[in-house]
Order: C-alpha cells, then structure tokens, then sequence
C-alpha cells in the first residue's frame, strides 16, 4: 500500500525493500557563545504576571512574567534629611564574637598546682582582659 518501493526475492523468500532513509540532517546547531551566567542575568523587559502581551519565554519557576507587579520604590524629597540616628556609645564591631573567641587565648596548660599563683595569673589576665 505505498510502504515500500519494492519487493525482491531472497533465497526463495519475497522480500520487501523499504524507502530510502531521509536525510533528517539540517543545519548543525550552532553554539551562541554564552555562558551560564550570561544567559540567566541577561536583559530582560519588565514582566508581571497579569500584563497584557508577555514575551513568551520557557518555563522556569522564578520566571519574572509570573510574579506579581510591584509598586515602584518611593523617590526620597530633595530637602529630605539623611541624617542616621544612632547611639554613638554602641559599637557592635565584637558584636558577634562568640565566649570561646572571647576567652581562648591559645596557651598551654597550667601544670602549677598552688592555688594563690594561679589565682594571680587569672586575676591578671581578666585585668588585661577587661581594658
């Protein structure tokens, strides 16, 4: 019914002769030189999810057409104060440093066993400590 171009006997067996395989070769795909980075952070229109005519683009779950419009920030004045109010008194440049930070000093251990030269050596190093 049109599936083959012929027939042809083999060794006293009919057998059929298929079409010819089509070339399916098109043009090589071509490598468009950019790279993970480049494709993910490129430029991209404005999207929201309910505007009208949104550039089709494939499916990604963080994809900009299917978040919501965001209201624009707001323009500071020109006369507007940039003045920051702050406890001058407070500094948090420690303000993370954990208690084994704090108190790990990197020394040996203490082998002395009197009781009142040990108390010297820890009531001078908290002296030290707390300046």
């Amino acid at each position: 019914v049109g599936t083959t171009t012929g027939f042809r006997v083999v060794s006293g067996n009919i057998m059929a002769l298929p079409h010819s395989r089509r070339n399916n070769m098109t043009a090589p795909v071509r490598f468009d030189a950019r790279s993970e980075a480049q494709h993910h952070f490129r430029e991209i229109p404005h999207c929201y999810a309910s505007m009208d005519r949104k550039p089709l683009m494939p499916y990604h779950p963080h994809a900009p057409r299917s978040r919501l419009a965001l209201e624009d920030a707001p323009v500071p004045m020109k006369n507007a104060s940039s003045i920051e109010f702050r406890d001058l008194h407070c500094v948090h440049n420690r303000r993370f440093v954990t208690t084994h930070k704090n108190d790990f000093t990197g020394e040996g251990v203490d082998l002395r066993s009197n009781p009142g030269m040990i108390a010297e050596s820890t009531r001078v190093q908290r002296f030290l400590r707390a300046k």
